[in-house]
């Protein structure tokens, strides 16, 4: 029995040929009850490798595809989702993998909250950075002020959030944590099920590189995002997070 499509999948890509490669190949091994509820999109920045050719090996999964010059990751994201036509939308990166049991297990979900996002758990894939979790596990709530506890690869939202207001271009790392912050500042509501595995993300990514001008951008984005006596103690906060993560990369030399 085929399906309509009830989520948006938008990658973005940018020379990552091999690395896409890998990600649809793994989209179009899911069984065909998940796969036929997926609405495929990538949405290149322009590549001049072979990232093109890869996605024309996958005609029949990838339904939209779109090369051009864009301004990020983010602007890519937002521009994949005006091209989809599926209620959901959810955010993978080329090299991130699906989980099939953990997707079926969300598609199943979705009708009874039609109108609100899900989050999901994720597996970070060895090799990890230091002071990377193996597990990310969801979390939405006050715990937010302090750190992203929500990967947009777990994160599945109506795909209306996202064109009404978009990813901030504004910031290269960290827009999706801004745009968290701002849709629980506004009411919105993420059911989370940590229970639920929904992708291993690959590393390497600028969030997991942990230099000065990540906290620099996390410090920028706060900034009316949290108030009061949180965001004094992040003066103190952004520090001590930065020196968790190089005592951290110190340990594991």
């Amino acid at each position: 029995m085929r399906h309509h499509p009830s989520i948006g999948v938008v990658i973005p890509a940018f020379h990552a040929a091999d690395d896409l490669h890998r990600t649809l190949s793994a989209f179009q091994a899911l069984p065909d009850d998940v796969q036929s509820r997926l609405e495929v999109a990538v949405m290149d920045g322009g590549s001049t490798d072979r990232t093109l050719e890869v996605v024309s090996t996958f005609a029949s999964l990838v339904k939209h595809t779109v090369s051009q010059q864009d301004a990020g990751v983010y602007d890519a994201m937002n521009r994949g989702a005006r091209e989809i036509q599926s209620p959901f939308v959810w955010f993978m990166g080329a090299g991130d993998l699906p989980h099939a049991h953990g997707l079926s297990a969300l598609l199943d979900r979705l009708h009874d909250a039609p109108h609100d996002g899900h989050a999901c758990g994720v597996q970070a894939m060895t090799p990890r950075e230091p002071g990377v979790p193996e597990t990310f596990d969801p979390r939405f709530g006050r715990g937010l002020n302090w750190r992203n506890t929500l990967h947009h690869q777990g994160l599945v939202v109506p795909t209306d959030w996202i064109q009404n207001a978009p990813f901030s271009t504004a910031y290269r790392v960290l827009a999706d944590y801004a745009w968290i912050l701002d849709r629980r500042n506004e009411g919105k509501h993420i059911h989370c099920h940590p229970e639920v595995v929904l992708a291993s993300v690959s590393g390497g990514g600028l969030s997991r590189q942990f230099r000065p001008a990540l906290y620099r951008e996390e410090h920028r984005l706060k900034k009316g995002r949290v108030t009061g006596v949180v965001r004094l103690a992040h003066l103190v906060w952004l520090p001590a997070k930065w020196a968790f993560k190089q005592m951290s990369k110190a340990r594991s030399i």
